[in-house]
């Protein structure tokens, strides 16, 4: 009898990433400063296509629920950057997380665990990867996809990814 309380306890207050970064406020440079509860569990992804992001996941999990991943979008009128750090991201359909048109960003110390590809930037973006595991990925860990993209990764390590587990210029 607990352990359904328990259950339906968690059910009842899971919160999701989007709810995490609209709760979240400015600080410093970043518009959006999104810190995670440590050992929580967030679901669902989140589309950025505006503004100077932090989320600082302090070993946090975010559960993709096998659906879109989170994803960063910018151009010359709506820029965009995401620095992500301490997160596990976990079951993206597509990617754990993506970076296209002219996005950047900075990844440091995540977790890359079954998604389809677990980083995957394209277009013009440029990445700043370090400190990073991909585990068993389905197609890549890291999946560099056109000739313009910029990546810079250290101390990274990456296992078990089906396809491969760093491609550059692979298809998309």
């Amino acid at each position: 009898m607990r352990l359904v309380i328990l259950l339906l306890i968690s059910i009842c207050f899971t919160t999701t990433l989007q709810e995490a970064y609209n709760n979240s406020s400015a600080y410093e440079e970043y518009e959006k400063y999104v810190i995670l509860e440590s050992g929580q569990t967030y679901y669902g992804g989140l589309g950025i296509y505006e503004g100077n992001i932090f989320i600082d996941c302090q070993g946090s999990t975010i559960d993709l629920q096998n659906q879109n991943g989170i994803w960063v979008y910018a151009d010359e009128d709506y820029l965009a950057t995401l620095d992500i750090q301490y997160c596990n991201i976990i079951n993206g359909a597509y990617y754990g997380l993506s970076f296209s048109g002219i996005a950047a960003g900075t990844i440091t110390n995540c977790n890359f665990y079954n998604n389809e590809i677990g980083i995957k930037p394209f277009d013009y973006s440029e990445v700043n990867i370090e400190n990073c595991n991909f585990i068993n990925n389905i197609t890549y860990g890291l999946g560099i996809i056109g000739e313009h993209v910029t990546v810079n990764i250290n101390y990274s390590n990456s296992w078990g990814c089906e396809n491969g587990d760093y491609w550059e210029n692979c298809p998309g």
